[in-house]
């Protein structure tokens, strides 16, 4: 096996092996788990106990000022007002029970629910001293998270393994990188003073995305709106031209719903605890979704602007319609003319010439197959007959991909990663073609044509939903999963 095919074999296995890393988090999690149950246990016997409202008449505070409700479980070690007017009491255990705590005069007292379990001071059901140690570990947790979605993101990167999992990288990357941002400045400004505070925090930290990205996506949608205006002031009134005004219109239309259903639920007695579970579900929702889509953004804009670096044995050259004489489509000359280009250069650098498989079936309303269409146009530009193979029976992009892979191996006699395949299409289809060539077990670079400027946002749109149509089944398995474990700390707090 020669180095390039050792390569290409190695680029194959990479798309199959990239998650095995992600197994350092389990040691990782075990790990914190451990250090936060120690050091709770360590720090455990203490708490300081703040009241939240400000004393109204009393300017001092001494220990004569605290007493408890049941002796032996808890004693007072110090108490004061701060400087900002609000009510401290340091507490620490006896024995285990529970308690009532009740310091301050007259109307500004304040009591306090205590309870000590196995030695650690609760208040409320809830806080306790040491919880930061699980907030510290949450930043540790999220950020090597983010480390290793990003390592993952950068090795498909550097070798062109442009698919679903480079977007499923790219938005895990973005979605740990917010959350590890997020409670690192609250670790940072020392901003959450309780445990429960803590997991509002947790809950909302979806809702703040959400909230955070509204304005990007207003701007996006805007921009979506226009360019399908233009698209149809130039090539006229389809359907399929109004995608990105759709588009804008439903952003808009969710953002609509999340709020007009979560206030509706606020107000109407009964329904009200469902409140808090929807808010979160729809901000997980939007999140998830805004995650998937950036990533997406990212990928293909990566992939429409990749230059295969070698010489290829085959380029294949994918069909996307032809006029009604039997001649390619301007969109379709422009990935010939492509793969043309990218043969030439690397001829002149003296690489041997490619073997074009110009793919694609004949539609129900063309004389001849997409496929024969390119071979004549490749005939026309003087390529030799014998360097053509066309493939045409597909129909569709991933058809595209199985097939020309069957014609290479006929051709070569050898199995696909024997070779070095590249494919020719329009800028804004590189990524799908990535995808559809990683369905059918080949490692194959990419390399777009240009295509008008307004024509683009509506067509990669169009390229977008493919993708997720085509993966929708993982999508929602892991959108499923993160959800659960934010309705699952919403309802903890419920209990609380």
């Amino acid at each position: 096996m020669n180095s390039d095919t050792r390569e290409n074999t190695g680029t194959v296995q990479l798309g199959n092996a990239v998650w095995h890393r992600f197994l350092v988090l389990i040691p990782l999690a075990i790990a914190l788990v451990a250090v936060c149950y120690f050091h709770i246990r360590a720090e455990g016997a203490t708490f300081e106990a703040f009241s939240w409202y400000q004393a109204k008449e009393a300017t001092e505070l001494s220990l004569d000022d605290v007493s408890m409700g049941r002796e032996g479980v808890v004693e007072a070690t110090a108490a004061e007002i701060t400087g900002l007017g609000f009510m401290h009491v340091s507490l620490h255990a006896l024995g285990d029970g529970a308690t009532t705590v009740t310091a301050g005069r007259g109307n500004d007292a304040w009591t306090w629910d205590i309870e000590v379990r196995d030695g650690v001071v609760i208040e409320d059901g809830i806080n306790f001293s040491g919880w930061k140690a699980i907030h510290l570990s949450l930043v540790v947790m999220f950020g090597a998270t983010c480390a290793l979605f990003a390592s993952v993101f950068f090795q498909l990167w550097k070798n062109t393994w442009y698919g679903y999992k480079m977007v499923a990288s790219g938005a895990g990357m973005l979605f740990t990188f917010f959350h590890f941002l997020l409670f690192f400045l609250y670790y940072a400004r020392g901003s959450l003073r309780e445990f429960r505070s803590f997991l509002n925090a947790i809950t909302g930290a979806s809702e703040y995305f959400a909230l955070g990205m509204l304005f990007p996506l207003g701007v996006m949608a805007v921009l979506l709106a226009l360019s399908n205006v233009s698209l149809i002031r130039r090539e006229g009134f389809r359907p399929v031209n109004l995608l990105g005004i759709v588009a804008g219109v439903l952003m808009a239309l969710t953002y609509y719903f999340w709020d007009a259903v979560r206030d509706w639920l606020v107000r109407s007695g009964d329904l009200r605890p469902l409140a808090t579970y929807f808010n979160t579900l729809m901000a997980m929702t939007i999140t998830y979704g805004e995650c998937i889509l950036f990533s997406i953004i990212v990928c293909a804009l990566l992939a429409c602007r990749h230059e295969p670096k070698q010489a290829a044995d085959f380029t294949i050259i994918l069909g996307c319609g032809i006029r009604d004489d039997g001649t390619p489509s301007p969109l379709l000359a422009g990935r010939v003319d492509r793969a043309l280009a990218f043969d030439q250069k690397h001829v002149a650098q003296g690489a041997a010439p490619t073997t074009f498989v110009p793919s694609g079936g004949q539609g129900p309303n063309e004389v001849m197959s997409e496929g024969e269409s390119m071979r004549n146009y490749l005939v026309g530009k003087g390529v030799d007959p014998l360097r053509i193979a066309p493939e045409t029976r597909s129909a569709t992009t991933r058809e595209n991909m199985i097939f020309s892979r069957a014609v290479i191996e006929a051709k070569s006699n050898d199995h696909v990663s024997s070779s070095r395949v590249a494919f020719s299409t329009t800028n804004y289809h590189v990524f799908r073609g990535y995808v559809c060539a990683h369905q059918a077990g080949m490692a194959a670079e990419g390399m777009g044509s240009k295509t008008r400027l307004y024509f683009w946002p509506n067509a990669f749109l169009r390229e977008t939903v493919g993708v997720v149509a085509a993966r929708w089944k993982g999508i929602l398995l892991v959108y499923v999963a993160i959800s659960f474990v934010y309705m699952l700390a919403d309802f903890i707090l419920a209990q609380i």
